[in-house]
């Protein structure tokens, strides 16, 4: 792990309208920083804002106030190009609902996130086998999502996350469709493929085994961040 910051992030806030309630804070006036090759998880129950946490490290939203800097960085001063860019080189992304193409096949599915780059067609080809190769599906590649189990479509979008090299990787609650022993086998894959590759992850989930698996734990309660769990507010049962 390096000493340097790959992700920083200044007093976040989001907010949203919801209704007749009125203004929503999502995310409010969170800190944090993560350094290259860390490991980081942020736990939290459902509606904590962990999700919308993420977005916003990732570019895929932006803040309401506050900035976040990431690979040097600064997201909010850069057009949606210029986002889009970021994201497809420097981030990967693996989503709770996994996100998968349903006609293609798991090769295609990885094969897919290195289209818009430079790489040959036949280099393309052979970095999605490793991949998937990497997460254990050698005898998987040429099935369709609907054939893989939750475990194997997972593993999928991993293997696709991963594809493209990218610096940072984010998990939006990466075990939460799946059993325990499974999502175990999943993140244990994840910290040692990252820990290969050299890239950053940041997690967030509710399930409280992920901490096996992390460098440093972070806690989230009601859009605010906090280095050790709030005894006060948060039950340990919830993780």
């Amino acid at each position: 792990m390096s000493n340097s910051n790959i992700i920083e992030a200044s007093n976040l806030t989001k907010t949203y309208r919801k209704g007749n309630v009125g203004e929503v804070k999502a995310v409010d006036d969170a800190s944090l920083e993560v350094k290259e090759g860390e490991f980081l998880t942020i736990f939290g129950p459902s509606g904590s804002g962990k999700t919308t946490l993420l977005n916003l490290i990732g570019g895929l939203d932006k803040p309401t106030k506050g900035k976040v800097t990431l690979d040097g960085l600064e997201l909010s001063k850069l057009n949606e190009a210029k986002l889009v860019k970021v994201r497809r080189e420097k981030v990967g992304f693996v989503f709770q609902a996994f996100n998968l193409i349903p006609t293609f096949s798991a090769l295609e599915n990885v094969q897919v996130a290195l289209a818009p780059t430079s790489m040959p067609k036949n280099e393309q080809l052979d970095r999605a086998v490793e991949l998937l190769e990497l997460v254990g599906l050698k005898q998987r590649i040429n099935h369709l999502p609907a054939e893989l189990s939750a475990g194997e479509q997972q593993r999928v979008a991993i293997a696709r996350a991963f594809a493209n090299k990218p610096k940072v990787l984010l998990l939006d609650e990466p075990t939460g469709n799946l059993d325990t022993k499974t999502g175990k086998e999943i993140l244990k894959m994840c910290h040692k493929a990252s820990k290969d590759q050299g890239q950053t992850v940041v997690a967030v989930t509710h399930a409280g085994y992920v901490k096996s698996y992390t460098n440093r734990l972070l806690f989230m309660r009601d859009g605010k961040l906090f280095s050790e769990m709030p005894k006060d507010e948060i039950q340990e049962e919830e993780y």
